[in-house]
């Protein structure tokens, strides 16, 4: 199963609500932590990483708080991610340590194979604006093309709380 981590997705919403209920005014970290019912101490220090990479300005003082650093068209899903979680990657030896990190990796046969999986993944990260995160999405597909079945973890919502990510983690997950 792929599936952004927590504190990507936490990052992912508190841009969002700086993008749309938070645009133009300085938030601070608990209003979006009570906005979608995520712990504000760590959402506290996911702002405080999106700050170091540039994503989010931070302006320090009782009455400072966040607000993005340019506009949610000019950031990509895959900053977002990378920012949180490091380079992206679908497997250990696509990692900065590459295949040297994997065991198996003298004799991987999977490792050609998913070369196109990773390129894909991460051209689509990089193409998806932050932006286009923001806005509801259609119901996806239940099928892929072909008609191959698909099985959805949860279902779509544009604002999940805090209970519903962790039951429901963002990614798809297909069955064998």
């Amino acid at each position: 199963m792929f599936t952004f981590t927590k504190k990507a997705d936490y990052a992912l919403l508190a841009l969002s609500f700086l993008a749309g209920e938070g645009q133009g005014r300085l938030v601070g970290p608990r209003e979006i932590a009570r906005r979608y019912e995520i712990p504000a101490e760590l959402l506290a220090k996911v702002m405080q990483t999106l700050a170091r990479h540039r994503l989010v300005a931070s302006v320090p003082g009782p009455t400072g708080g966040y607000r993005l650093a340019r506009s949610a068209e000019e950031m990509s899903v895959a900053e977002v991610v990378e920012a949180m979680d490091g380079p992206l990657a679908i497997a250990q030896c696509w990692e900065e340590a590459g295949p040297d990190r994997c065991a198996q990796s003298r004799h991987c046969t999977l490792r050609g194979p998913l070369a196109r999986i990773q390129e894909e993944m991460v051209r689509l990260l990089r193409e998806t604006t932050v932006a286009e995160v923001c806005e509801p999405a259609p119901p996806l597909p239940r099928t892929f093309a072909g008609g191959t079945p698909l099985s959805m973890l949860g279902t779509a919502v544009s604002h999940p709380t805090a209970a519903t990510a962790a039951a429901a983690p963002v990614g798809l997950e297909t069955k064998k």
